[in-house]
């Protein structure tokens, strides 16, 4: 990174311009990855130092794995202080979590290393025990599940392959929940489906 005698009148900026486009990257999110964007991962490992310094200046912390080649940015812990929010963020359905828990499992079972392929059916058979927790219907819960699918691939957590229909489980996956907090996740998901059992209803949240 090198510094700038500005970029356009009133510039006051310190970043050269592909600095500045990263940063905007990461603050737009979700996921900056080798694959998908080369040039500004590129500087994210050249600059790494200055990206995380700029983000820290707005309470954010800069995830970068160079393993599996891709960097994304989240929340600062900041402990006592009370700090604004900067990044946008999205409700998740009683579906999208479950789903993206599910694929979660399956990067954790998986070699280090190794690509995690799905496809649709694959998933929704999977996630046919909770059905009982947010419709009986079997068509409306086709829908749901359907709609957190779309949800993940426009939040590039599931990336196309070269196969119509199959999907790589973004390795972005495994960083976004500790253990404990899939742990507290899944016990309350386990009472819900008890609470309903096979032929019970439970409106999604």
């Amino acid at each position: 990174m090198t510094d700038t005698a500005g970029l356009y009148p009133g510039d006051t900026g310190e970043l050269d311009l592909d600095a500045r486009r990263a940063l905007v990257q990461l603050l737009k999110g979700p996921l900056v990855t080798a694959g998908k964007h080369p040039e500004v991962w590129r500087t994210i490992i050249r600059d790494e130092r200055v990206l995380r310094s700029r983000l820290a200046d707005v309470f954010l912390d800069l995830v970068v794995d160079e393993d599996e080649q891709l960097a994304f940015t989240r929340p600062a812990d900041t402990g006592d202080h009370r700090t604004p929010t900067v990044l946008r963020t999205q409700r998740l359905t009683f579906m999208d979590t479950v789903m993206i828990l599910a694929l979660r499992h399956r990067l954790l079972r998986a070699q280090p290393g190794e690509r995690v392929i799905v496809d649709f059916d694959e998933v929704a058979g999977h996630l046919e025990v909770y059905r009982a927790a947010t419709s009986t219907d079997p068509a409306g819960f086709r829908k749901r599940v359907n709609s957190s699918w779309n949800k993940l691939k426009d939040y590039s957590l599931l990336v196309s392959t070269t196969t119509e229909g199959r999907m790589e489980v973004s390795p972005v996956l495994r960083q976004l929940f500790d253990a404990d907090q899939v742990a507290a996740v899944e016990a309350e998901f386990r009472r819900i489906v008890e609470e309903n059992g096979p032929a019970g209803r439970a409106e999604e949240p």
